[in-house]
């Protein structure tokens, strides 16, 4: 691992009381909805203001959901000063406030969830051996990895298959590989989201908060290369537009004038969606302006997919 990044940050003492309350194994089972936040959304959101942020947090609370942060994403929001900029501890206490459970985690923790449900080891570590498989591409951290350590190669290769620290080993060793400016936290989340859609859960329960167009593409591609049969549980991918429809659909934000200041959010006043406009057969790229997409959502004449 480069300098850069940290896996515990220097300042992790003044939010640990507000995360990791309780069992990550019963949180995730007890929830309806599990929400998994990208790096480029958290900062987002953490900069919105109050009341803004409160709206996102009350749609997350009105699903009966919980927010997770992986381990490598959470190192890539503390790299530049190794400790959590003044905001995102702001935004950590209001969703503790807001009485929703918040996990950060190591992603090998994932290991716990899936033998409370599998009791054949063989078998939770084949759904990290078919993940790692499908978001993996030659030029990557995870490839550099399984290049230089034999024994985890040998394991994804399936010359062995019932080890017991192989999710420690995989998740921990690729961690150690971070650089500056790679889509490891991405890679990484795309792995866990491909495990967890193994569990005998609801279709839609696992979702991604992300405003990262490519990193949204990658999920979303390495589960289309999965046959069908093999895919597990759908995952819902969110951006912010496509959040804020859902908070007027919700009756959370009453008209445009409330969603104008969070599709603002990390954009110069024009945004990009994936979507279908009332004439459209299809989804498609679409920009708009703020205040045209605002617009728009309210007279319900435009469908934000992504």
């Amino acid at each position: 691992m480069i300098k850069g990044y940290s896996e515990v940050p220097e300042n992790w003492g003044i939010i640990a009381p507000y995360v990791n309350r309780g069992s990550l194994v019963q949180g995730i089972f007890l929830s309806k909805k599990c929400f998994f936040y990208d790096t480029c959304s958290f900062r987002y959101h953490a900069n919105l203001k109050e009341q803004d942020a409160e709206k996102i947090l009350e749609y997350i609370r009105q699903q009966d959901g919980i927010i997770v942060i992986t381990r490598c994403i959470f190192m890539e929001l503390a790299s530049q000063s190794h400790s959590l900029e003044e905001s995102y501890v702001r935004y950590v206490k209001k969703i503790a406030d807001y009485g929703i459970a918040l996990y950060v985690v190591y992603e090998e923790e994932l290991q716990d969830i899936m033998e409370s449900c599998f009791a054949s080891r063989q078998q939770v570590n084949n759904y990290l051996i078919w993940a790692i498989r499908m978001v993996n591409h030659p030029v990557s951290t995870i490839a550099k990895t399984l290049l230089e350590d034999e024994g985890l190669r040998n394991i994804v290769e399936e010359k062995s298959k019932n080890t017991q620290d192989f999710y420690t080993r995989f998740f921990s060793g690729v961690r150690n590989n971070k650089e500056s400016g790679d889509n490891l936290g991405e890679e990484l989340l795309a792995v866990c989201l491909h495990v967890l859609a193994k569990l005998p859960e609801e279709e839609g329960k696992f979702c991604v908060i992300t405003d990262d167009k490519g990193a949204a593409g990658k999920i979303d591609a390495s589960f289309r290369r999965v046959n069908r049969r093999y895919r597990g549980k759908r995952v819902i991918l969110f951006s912010t537009p496509k959040l804020v429809q859902a908070l007027f659909n919700e009756g959370i934000a009453a008209g445009a004038e409330e969603l104008l200041p969070i599709l603002h959010a990390g954009n110069n006043g024009i945004i990009k969606i994936l979507g279908a406009e009332i004439y459209d057969i299809d989804n498609r790229e679409i920009t708009l302006d703020c205040a045209e997409a605002a617009r728009k959502i309210v007279e319900k004449k435009i469908h934000i997919a992504l």
